[in-house]
């Protein structure tokens, strides 16, 4: 089992359990993550949202081939949002950690109840979140959060904007994935470990 993924430039290849951090501007990286973790046929998708609402996050999935029943959506954007067949978990703030890993879990039994296939995880964005949390406590976080993905042979992907950052902040967040993946208008870079192009 692999993870077959478009929106890292020409298709690539990810292993089970990799984590993989995309990295340029918002609106870029945004569509980018989408593209990735866009479930195939026996996967399913949650998404950790912070910036588009839950109802816009399953309209762009559903463009790129998914069916509702694939995706589960944790809404940090504040805004109360219901969609018809997809289960949305909301919090009030992106910076609310404890809370997206507590309803990530659920999320995750649920789909186990289901007896579903292999998991892509998307967090848009890193960025927006770090508005919220500290440094330490988002990397911490992230540690935690990527070996859960590990060790459940999911496949992770997270956004950041490091033009919204320090470079201290883009490194030490860098530090927690196996690969990255630049984003620059039509041009993607990746480098790091967990893929085959």
């Amino acid at each position: 089992m692999s993870y077959e993924v478009d929106g890292v430039g020409s298709p690539a290849t990810f292993e089970p359990g990799t984590s993989l951090l995309m990295t340029g501007t918002s609106m870029l990286t945004q569509q980018r993550l989408l593209d990735a973790v866009a479930p195939n046929d026996d996967e399913r998708a949650i998404v950790i949202t912070t910036n588009l609402d839950a109802g816009r996050v399953v309209e762009e999935l559903e463009e790129r081939g998914a069916d509702r029943e694939q995706i589960g959506v944790i809404d940090c954007t504040g805004q109360k949002t219901a969609v018809e067949e997809t289960p949305v978990r909301q919090l009030s703030s992106p910076g609310d950690l404890t809370g997206i890993s507590l309803e990530f879990a659920k999320l995750l039994d649920q789909s186990d109840e289901e007896e579903s296939g292999p998991v892509r995880v998307g967090f848009a964005s890193v960025s927006t979140a770090l508005m919220y949390a500290e440094l330490q406590t988002m990397f911490r976080f992230l540690h935690v959060f990527t070996a859960r993905i590990r060790s459940g042979d999911m496949f992770g992907v997270f956004a950041m904007d490091p033009a919204m950052h320090e470079e201290k902040a883009h490194n030490t967040i860098r530090a927690v994935f196996d690969c990255e993946a630049k984003v620059a208008d039509e041009n993607v870079e990746l480098r790091g470990t967990g893929f085959e192009q």
